[in-house]
This record gives structure tokens, C-alpha cells and sequence, in this order.
């Protein structure tokens, strides 16, 4: 087996790098992974579904036009909730 020294700096570099990716490649996994349904989504992942500010998503829990369950200052919404807006709001086509 083959030995290399290298200095403590550029170890601590590697270690950096190595840290950066792992971050990086978890964080892809999550936005790539499939979601099971009937599961809990943060504001910012229902902003993202319903393209929309997170002030326009406050009006809209204002407004009682989407439930939620509120932990301390973190708010939830259910997947099927969401999907079932969009189910109820969708404008079909005149094929």
C-alpha cells in the first residue's frame, strides 16, 4: 500500500470540498425524490407548486381558501389539500 503526505491546509481544503459536495448531492436527492402522497409541504414547497409568493400564500390562509396546521412559527399544509385546489380550480380544455 502506497503512502502520501500532504499538508494540513490542503487536507482541510479536501475535507471542505468532500463537505460541499455531499451537501449539494443530499440536498438534489430531496428535490428529486418522489413525494408520498398525503404527506406535509413547508410554504416554500407550496409556493413553488402554486407558483406564487409566500405573501399571496398568506393571503390565501387568511382567506380560508387553504387549511393548515401551524407548529410555533413553522406553518404545514397537506399534500391532499393542495392537489384538491388544484383539482377544483382546474380550467379543462374544448377538446
Amino acid at each position: 500500500m502506497e503512502c502520501k503526505l500532504i499538508e494540513a491546509a490542503a487536507f482541510e481544503e479536501l475535507k471542505a470540498i468532500v463537505n460541499r459536495i455531499q451537501i449539494r448531492t443530499t440536498h438534489l436527492a430531496t428535490k428529486t425524490m418522489p413525494r408520498k402522497p398525503g404527506g406535509w409541504l413547508t410554504q416554500e414547497e407550496v409556493c413553488g407548486m402554486l407558483r406564487v409568493s409566500k405573501r399571496v400564500l398568506q393571503y390565501y390562509r387568511r382567506q380560508r381558501k387553504i387549511p393548515y396546521s401551524m407548529i410555533g412559527n413553522k406553518v404545514y399544509f397537506r399534500e391532499r389539500d393542495i392537489q384538491r385546489i388544484l383539482d377544483a380550480n382546474l380550467v379543462k380544455s374544448r377538446a
